[in-house]
């Protein structure tokens, strides 16, 4: 394998890549990258056997010397190109079957390698459940908000592993994703093509939801879907900032994860239908409020009260240190008076996620789950749960 190639490029795709590289080395193998070289394409791999990354550089004419394949390790490989000047052209070059060289200027380096066909990949061209899965037409930016609105709720670690990822649901022209804890739930959907009509479900596991997360931008471009029986799969193409007098190349991202095998929970029947008191406030008034009031809350709990009645609420907070924080707020109440008590931080994770100006809460008694809505965003739904007090 010969391969010359700008470190901008380079970094570029590594970066893209390294992420989903495995720390903890249960196989040596996986803390290093994958690199195959032909006359028209480099393409680099990363695994953690739970998500798998692929980036697909176009190379210019005479980029390729000779073919091949090798794999090195994916953190010294992303700290020497680091090192490298802005404006390095870096040569790689295998110098035998255990070692790969590595010179840029006057720099050389020599690293130790592993046999390329011994990298395992989730993405292997016999693997059923990728080829023949449910294919999605969604667009980008629309996919990261659906994302980004509900994976503050799923759950970190829980004998239900199943509520640690989050369940992504496609039927007729629509994506939904949910996620809960057990305390809260967050719902948000989008406008998806579903090819072949079926309804799916699929439950992505939290790695792969942070990836994704991470690899997707604001840019209006449909991205394909692919749901298989145990994997996701996303292709999205990415822009490489060319430098002046270079030009833009564009970079393939090919993005696998394993799916949670279990069945989520039904959110339907978590979400409160009946509530007949409904009360809307100032975002921004009450985030502020919230913020300030919790400071004397319970460390561990983080419990605040909030009394409503007529056009007022009262939100108050103490603590075992005889501490205590009162703040009156103006509403809009409509319901007899009501008080319940809620962990300040659930509410403060849906606060920032809603996009619109007005936070609208539905409630039936204090013990009932409460419905936290944006009056301008239909298609989310929060529910959280009060705290027994």
């Amino acid at each position: 394998m010969k391969l010359k190639i700008t470190k901008d490029l380079f970094l570029r795709a590594l970066s893209q890549v390294s992420s989903a590289v495995e720390r903890r080395h249960t196989l040596p193998i996986l803390s290093n990258l994958k690199l195959e070289v032909t006359l028209t394409h480099l393409t680099l791999t990363a695994s953690d056997l739970e998500v798998e990354l692929v980036a697909v550089v176009p190379l210019p004419d005479g980029a390729c010397l000779e073919a091949g394949a090798t794999t090195l390790s994916a953190r010294k490989l992303m700290d020497i190109c680091k090192s490298l000047p802005s404006a390095a052209l870096i040569d790689l070059q295998t110098a035998d079957d255990r070692r790969c060289q590595l010179k840029s200027g006057n720099s050389r380096f020599m690293l130790g390698t592993l046999p390329a066909e011994d990298f395992p990949l989730l993405s292997g061209g016999t693997n059923d459940s990728l080829n023949n899965g449910t294919r999605l037409q969604v667009d980008q930016r629309a996919l990261k908000r659906l994302l980004d609105k509900t994976a503050f709720a799923m759950a970190v670690q829980d004998v239900r592993f199943y509520l640690t990822g989050m369940l992504f649901e496609a039927s007729e022209a629509q994506l939904r994703t949910v996620t809960t804890d057990g305390h809260r739930l967050a719902m948000f959907e989008t406008a998806a093509v579903l090819e072949g009509g079926q309804s799916v479900q699929a439950i992505v596991p939290r790695k792969g939801v942070l990836e994704l997360q991470r690899l997707l931008g604001a840019e209006e471009s449909q991205l394909s879907i692919l749901v298989g029986r145990e994997f996701l799969s996303v292709t999205l193409t990415q822009q490489n900032k060319a430098q002046e007098g270079q030009q833009t190349v564009d970079i393939e991202i090919r993005f696998t994860t394993k799916l949670i095998d279990g069945k989520f929970p039904d959110y339907r029947r978590v979400i409160p239908k009946n509530g007949d008191k409904v009360m809307q406030v100032a975002l921004d008034e009450f985030k502020q409020t919230l913020q300030r009031v919790a400071i004397l809350s319970n460390e561990k709990l983080r419990g605040v009260f909030l009394q409503l009645n007529n056009h007022n609420m009262q939100m108050r907070a103490n603590n075992a240190e005889q501490d205590e924080a009162v703040e009156d707020l103006l509403i809009s109440y409509q319901g007899a008076p009501l008080e319940m008590s809620f962990n300040a931080q659930y509410l403060l994770d849906i606060i920032n996620v809603i996009e619109g100006s007005t936070l609208q809460m539905t409630l039936s008694d204090a013990n009932a789950s409460a419905l936290v809505q944006d009056p301008s965003e239909n298609g989310a739904v929060y529910v959280v749960m009060p705290m027994r007090v």
